[in-house]
């Protein structure tokens, strides 16, 4: 996967942030699903578990309901890594697996994911429900997406679907490279042509006048002396405006054309979760980490690097050239972190680092408001004149280890406008779950 190495349908629903969302009595089941899926790519699997409930109590269609559902209940976690509460929360889950495929009994992505779990759970246990090799034996194609859902659940990294995925994300990096750079490329506005247009308006008018005038004048002489300026600087006229008609219309097609076709913003945020799961596996591949030495799936904390490029879609949401991403590795008594700069227009891991620790080293862990100015605070953003612009940011992921090594991610910044927002970032589900393992680790 040369570019890891060298040093992203609409699966997040609706652009909300899933921790303060209330849904209400006027929510529709669409919108329901919406705000589960983007629960769901937080990691806030509470409030998704509520949303997708909710979603069916109000007659969501088809078999994603109970399948996203059945993900929201399983946490990101195998069941193999749930203790005592395993084989409730597998009932909850083959209840409404079993209820997908009663819907949709073709459905390949809840079939691979009811044979992943049941390998895991049932290996050594009474399983009452249909066999591996019964939900094998209907199996088709899982979309990439759902593919990518998962491989958190398969056995390995060596799984078909795990390397499937990866090769969406490998894809990915050569469908973006003719177009992804002109989404961070302002669109011109249509030049205004009004003196233009008014110059040649009048200009002609004077120029015709002037001929006009000329041609009297080869009968009244007095009138050639009038006829003949009003005619040229009629002519002048109508040249400059035609020129610099000219000028603006060929310079907007110029800037039009440089700023064109931009990828949608579906597309860059597909492109973004296929290159958050490399970035997954490699960090994995760095650390020497299974997936069976986890006690979640691996965890994903990202913002926008210093500096970036960034752009306002049309959903209101901001995206950048260039991220800071951190992976978590949770086991059961250390964390593992990679974490690295991706700059997503060239497809380059650059600033790469990467550490264990015991959960007893943590010294600190927060999401930081920042309410002023602090050295360091600055995100350089460049300006759509290419100049750097400095962004204060006001939220951080933070941990700090030993009091020495320090963990930082921006997770929000200032002066964005009304309506805008980031996308998925991780941080408050990371959190929640070391401050659980931090307490377990405890006890």
């Amino acid at each position: 996967m040369a570019g890891y190495d060298q040093r992203n349908q609409r699966v997040f629903g609706a652009q909300i942030n899933a921790d303060t969302v209330i849904a209400g009595v006027t929510t529709s089941p669409d919108e329901l699903m919406g705000y589960g899926r983007r629960a769901i790519a937080e990691g806030l699997y509470p409030k998704a578990v509520e949303f997708f409930t909710e979603a069916i109590a109000k007659g969501a269609a088809g078999a994603d309901p109970h399948y996203y559902l059945a993900l929201a209940l399983l946490g990101g976690r195998k069941p193999s890594r749930m203790g005592s509460g395993a084989q409730r929360t597998m009932d909850q889950v083959d209840e409404h697996l079993g209820r997908a495929l009663q819907i949709e009994p073709t459905a390949a992505h809840v079939r691979a994911l009811w044979i992943a779990l049941k390998r895991d759970h049932y290996a050594d246990r009474i399983d009452h429900g249909p066999s591996v090799a019964e939900l094998q034996a209907g199996l088709g194609a899982v979309a990439p997406v759902h593919a990518a859902e998962i491989t958190p659940f398969t056995e390995s990294r060596e799984d078909p679907l795990w390397q499937a995925t990866l090769a969406v994300a490998r894809a990915g990096i050569e469908a973006r490279r003719p177009n992804v750079h002109r989404y961070f490329i302002r669109t011109p506005n249509p030049p205004l042509l009004g003196t233009a247009k008014t110059m040649m308006i009048i200009g002609g008018v004077l120029a015709g006048l002037g001929l006009v005038l000329l041609l009297i004048a080869l009968k009244e002489t007095a009138l050639c002396c009038l006829a003949v300026p009003l005619g040229i600087g009629g002519a002048v006229m109508l040249v400059k405006g035609f020129q610099e008609y000219t000028s603006l219309t060929s310079a907007y097609q110029r800037d039009l054309a440089a700023s064109q076709p931009k990828p949608t913003d579906e597309q860059m945020d597909l492109w973004l979760y296929f290159d958050k799961f490399g970035i997954r596996d490699h960090a994995l591949r760095h650390l020497d980490t299974a997936l069976d030495d986890l006690v979640c799936e691996p965890q994903l904390v990202i913002g926008p690097a210093s500096p970036t490029q960034q752009a306002r879609g049309q959903d209101g949401v901001l995206r950048f050239s260039r991220y800071k991403i951190v992976i978590l590795l949770l086991g059961q008594s250390r964390i593992s972190v990679f974490s690295c700069e991706w700059d997503f227009i060239r497809c380059i891991v650059s600033n790469t680092d990467a550490f264990d620790f015991r959960y007893r080293d943590i010294t600190g862990l927060r999401m930081r408001q920042l309410h002023g100015v602090t050295e360091g605070s600055q995100l350089v953003i460049k300006g759509e004149d290419g100049r750097d612009v400095p962004v204060h940011f006001n939220k951080i992921f933070e941990m700090i280890i030993a009091g020495t090594d320090r963990i930082a991610v921006t997770i929000d910044v200032t002066e964005q406008g009304t309506g805008t927002g980031l996308q998925p970032t991780g941080a408050t589900a990371t959190e929640r779950l070391i401050r659980r393992q931090l307490d377990e680790a405890g006890r």
